[in-house]
């Protein structure tokens, strides 16, 4: 399949919202704005390029491949790490809280329980493996009846983790978050394909309105956060649709641009998810660049640069990181 390049610029530009949304800006709202739309986007575009000419056997393969070994590995690689930090600082005299910084997260790394796993980010692989599921279930599903039982079932679930606060195993709470704009995604493939192609002057109206309505009912309603699986109710999710009706439309006007560092970081973009919290704290602990916008931004840029710059050996030499992706 031909790759299209407003995708790439959206998981380029996305990732680096992931990257700032770990960051502490002076400017709360940059952080508030971010987790408005980072994630959704992320399932957005995953449900777009999600094909459903598989059977059920080569779905579960493919997904175990690329998401769930990815996912076991990343964690296993951050509670080394965790070890080792954790016998240096022994080593030098300090106390550590053994139960709290391994046994908690190993526990949660272990069950799929979002909040608290050791690579924070590897949550959305999880729930993308059953957002595919569930879309595919859906999608080859001729019953109009199962179909509807299916969304019942959606809808209950998502309702007891909103009413009850209670997380489920293995991120099913953040796939029932995250259905919604992957669904979406995979509608408008479906039924439109590529977008129509307005006037540029079109798509510039819809990115400062969409940033702005989804601003301005931000400052309404709170920010979303989907490793909880809180979309903020029915003004939320218009908020997150507004933000990526913007952010989209951003995309599009800069799909005439070719750029090859832009094709990279969108390839690099599981190795930036999954490693740049390892970067970003010590990186802030040496050298303070958090909190000044600007320089927060060129910290973060950098981060993703140097991820970028390290795909390809990890691609290389230890491809169950990047799920056997080319």
């Amino acid at each position: 399949m031909k790759r299209e390049n407003w995708i790439d610029w959206a998981k380029a530009v996305g990732i680096l919202f992931v990257v700032m949304g770990h960051s502490s800006y002076a400017c709360e709202d940059v952080g508030r704005m971010i987790y408005m739309i980072h994630m959704p986007l992320f399932f957005f575009i995953s449900g777009y390029l999600f094909k459903t000419d598989k059977n059920y056997k080569e779905l579960f393969l493919n997904s175990w491949k690329s998401l769930c070994v990815p996912y076991i590995f990343y964690n296993l690689l951050f509670a080394i790490f965790t070890i080792c930090t954790r016998m240096v600082k022994l080593l030098m005299g300090s106390d550590v809280d053994w139960t709290f910084s391994f046994f908690n997260p190993l526990w949660h790394s272990l069950l799929g329980v979002a909040n608290g796993i050791f690579d924070g980010p590897t949550w959305f692989l999880l729930a993308l493996v059953w957002c595919k599921f569930f879309t595919y279930a859906l999608h080859t599903n001729e019953s109009v009846y199962k179909k509807v039982g299916l969304l019942c079932l959606w809808g209950i679930l998502f309702t007891v983790r909103i009413l009850c606060g209670i997380q489920f195993v293995f991120a099913i709470d953040c796939a029932l978050a995250g259905f919604i704009w992957f669904k979406i995604g995979h509608l408008i493939k479906l039924n439109i394909g590529r977008f129509i192609y307005y006037p540029s002057w079109c798509w510039i109206l819809l990115v400062f309105v969409g940033f702005f309505v989804c601003y301005k009912l931000m400052q309404i309603n709170g920010q979303c956060n989907y490793i909880m699986a809180d979309v903020k109710g029915g003004l939320g999710i218009v908020a997150t649709g507004m933000g990526l009706i913007g952010f989209f439309s951003l995309c599009k006007l800069l799909n005439g641009v070719n750029s090859k560092i832009v094709l990279r970081i969108s390839k690099a973009s599981i190795v930036i998810m999954c490693v740049h919290m390892l970067i970003q704290g010590p990186l802030e602990s040496i050298i303070h660049y958090q909190g000044n916008i600007i320089i927060t931004i060129v910290g973060d840029i950098f981060i993703v640069l140097v991820l970028t710059a390290i795909y390809p050996i990890v691609q290389k030499y230890v491809p169950v990181l990047v799920g056997g992706r080319k």
